[in-house]
């Protein structure tokens, strides 16, 4: 509870009425994130075990967050067991209820010296940047069969916050961002130079690094980026669905007092 008090009393009518600490905000967030994930499906065993794993957490925490936020859009989560499935696979296919859209779902996370316990030292020569293409590549190789869109998500994890006087995450243009920047200019590269259609239908970048925070002063804000291929192999642009999962996004950050 010192946690949630020292930055002083937001009263801004969610969470705990309190603006939150960086650990704190992250602490509310996974939970909620669980409580979601509770609500639609049991979450298989082996992600359970990665949860448990002190090296093993980071990747499994960021597959909860983006399947938490699925769940939120309205999707029914059919999540793929490393242990049991074979041969290369996303992490879970969605099923956008309203539209009964189906969509396969890849999660990396970016290690960084110093974070999610990663050993090393956080400092800007190392930490701000958009060098995720090493994942990116592992990913595209996860698309599923069967002819339905893919989506991948990043996490850069890097410290950086936004201005404190531009409107919200979600409305942050790209090119005040230099690692965001980088992350669009080179999808750009890789979709203008590719000759068949891509795996991809979409690469969405976020980033909720409330973690870096300290314990006396307010969390540091997140954002996110969506960035659509404009070649891919099952298109994605204008479905219903992908309003849904960009609205929640953008808002993953609001847990309501009731919770």
């Amino acid at each position: 509870m010192s946690l949630l008090r020292r930055p002083g009393d937001a009263d801004d009518g969610v969470s705990t009425g309190h603006t939150l600490t960086g650990p704190a905000k992250a602490y509310q967030c996974f939970g909620y994130d669980l409580y979601w994930l509770q609500l639609v499906h049991r979450l298989p065993e082996s992600l359970i075990g990665r949860l448990k794993d002190f090296r093993a957490f980071q990747g499994a925490r960021y597959e909860v967050l983006a399947a938490a936020v699925f769940a939120r859009a309205g999707f029914e989560i059919e999540w793929i067991d490393d242990t049991k499935a074979a041969g290369k696979h996303p992490e879970f296919i969605a099923m956008h209820k309203r539209t009964g859209r189906k969509v396969g779902v890849e999660t990396k996370s970016r290690q960084r010296p110093g974070a999610m316990n990663y050993i090393g030292t956080v400092t800007p020569e190392t930490h701000l940047k958009g060098n995720v293409f090493e994942l990116y590549e592992k990913a595209i190789q996860q698309a599923p069969d069967g002819g339905i869109p893919f989506l991948i998500f990043i996490d850069p994890n890097v410290p950086d916050s936004p201005q404190k006087e531009l409107p919200s995450y979600s409305d942050i243009p790209v090119d005040t961002v230099p690692w965001m920047k980088e992350i669009r200019d080179r999808l750009i590269e890789i979709w203008a130079a590719a000759t068949v259609p891509t795996p991809e239908s979409a690469v969405l970048i976020t980033n909720f690094a409330f973690y870096y925070g300290d314990n006396d002063g307010p969390s540091p804000t997140g954002m996110a980026g969506f960035f659509s291929s404009p070649k891919p192999r099952v298109p994605i642009l204008g479905d219903p669905m992908i309003d849904d999962l960009i609205y929640c996004f953008q808002n993953y950050d609001t847990v309501p007092r009731q919770i």
